[in-house]
């Protein structure tokens, strides 16, 4: 590993973990295969001083999201599904989905929706929202709903029944637009994860475990934190009024540490920067043994019109850091199609994405570079360090 090469990212991480700006943290950079560089800054937990390790366990949020997309990608390449198949199709619940069209008091008005495709759900243009947009009438919808709303219950309480669960109130609630309009940051990734179950007649679980981990060799990554290794799940925390971190969730006395009824393709999965880096890895070799040439080409290649992006850069503001121009959208993730503005090295075709604890990854195929950040600070916010990230090691590699 050429350590000394990339002093600077390593300072860079040192330098947020000793600020308290963040955590701990962990980056590793792999090139053509070959790991480059790996560092660890900072605690894991704060309380006992338990450091980043290399098999810390770290809370993926929306990184889960291109992993059910290249699941999904996994059915068609089986032939079970193809990414313009009619979602109602494979789930007759959302056969009669409407859209909303206003409301008189609490009586919701809606006109029928057009045909939902897979395509639609990968890449977010299929109506559906999350409960934290603001100033959108179906969001609030969302955010009444105690299963669907900030704690996500669907996902902890086995009475709301799981993905089962989750369709039948997904299907009791109006789409925001009609499937195709435009991108719009939303569940339609969880619906992902309904789709593969349906389709595959597995749990989403063991869909995940055999076709993708298993093959890949991601030992420690799941819905939950595996039997014997809830000593290396880290907290999460956020930040402190005034400055500083708190603690939101001990990583000791996560609901993580045991199994979880309600399957999130949207944002469930835990994993270690290892685990993440191979799959990484196995999109920038286009597929290796797990996917075709065709699915990773789709999965890395912006599917949408620019007309239809308006809402991407400010939710790649706040999720990934940086301006979020230049950017399209991919299956589960955006694409770069130009540099930004502001800059920072970004090369055309690289394929990201963020999480809600300020994690991100990145492949660049142009330098057959993959590069994959844990900590666990939430929310993200503009101040994420992925272009500081890009800068610094892009300059270690003389690219910059």
């Amino acid at each position: 590993m050429m350590v000394s090469r990339f002093g600077p990212v390593a300072a860079l991480l040192d330098d947020l973990a000793s600020s308290g700006d963040l955590p701990g943290a962990s980056v590793l950079i792999r090139q053509a295969g070959e790991e480059l560089f790996y560092h660890q800054a900072g605690p894991r937990d704060l309380a006992s001083g338990r450091p980043v390790e290399r098999d810390t366990i770290f809370r993926l949020y929306s990184m889960t999201k291109p992993i059910v997309a290249a699941a999904t990608m996994l059915l068609a390449d089986d032939g079970v599904l193809g990414l313009d198949d009619a979602v109602a199709d494979i789930v007759p619940e959302f056969a009669a989905l409407g859209v909303y069209a206003g409301q008189d008091g609490d009586t919701v008005r809606t006109t029928p929706a057009r045909a939902m495709t897979v395509r639609h759900l990968l890449t977010h243009s299929a109506g559906f929202s999350y409960w934290f947009h603001p100033g959108n009438p179906v969001a609030a919808l969302y955010a009444a709903d105690p299963g669907i709303g900030l704690h996500e219950d669907w996902r902890f309480d086995p009475a709301l029944g799981g993905l089962d669960g989750l369709t039948r109130t997904l299907a009791g609630l109006p789409l925001l637009f009609q499937p195709g309009e435009r991108w719009h940051y939303s569940m339609s990734l969880e619906v992902a994860g309904i789709v593969i179950e349906r389709a595959s007649g597995r749990k989403l679980d063991a869909f995940l475990r055999d076709r993708l981990f298993a093959p890949l060799g991601m030992a420690d990554t799941g819905f939950s934190v595996g039997a014997g290794k809830g000593n290396r799940l880290a907290s999460l925390y956020g930040p402190k009024a005034g400055g500083g971190l708190q603690l939101l969730q001990s990583g000791a006395e996560s609901p993580l540490l045991k199994p979880v009824p309600g399957f999130a393709g949207g944002g469930g999965l835990v994993s270690t920067i290892d685990d993440y880096g191979r799959f990484a890895e196995m999109l920038l070799q286009g597929g290796g043994a797990v996917l075709s040439r065709d699915s990773v080409r789709a999965m890395m290649t912006n599917q949408l019109a620019p007309e239809q992006l308006d809402e991407l850069p400010a939710l790649a503001t706040w999720g990934l850091g940086g301006t979020g121009d230049g950017m399209g959208f991919g299956l589960g993730g955006a694409v770069a199609l130009e540099p930004p503005g502001n800059g920072v090295p970004v090369f055309r075709g690289e394929y990201s994405w963020g999480g809600g604890a300020s994690t991100t990854f990145w492949v660049d195929p142009e330098n057959r570079l993959t590069v994959t950040f844990m900590t666990q600070l939430f929310p993200p916010s503009a101040k994420m360090l992925r272009d500081q990230l890009h800068i610094a090691v892009y300059r270690a590699m003389g690219l910059a």
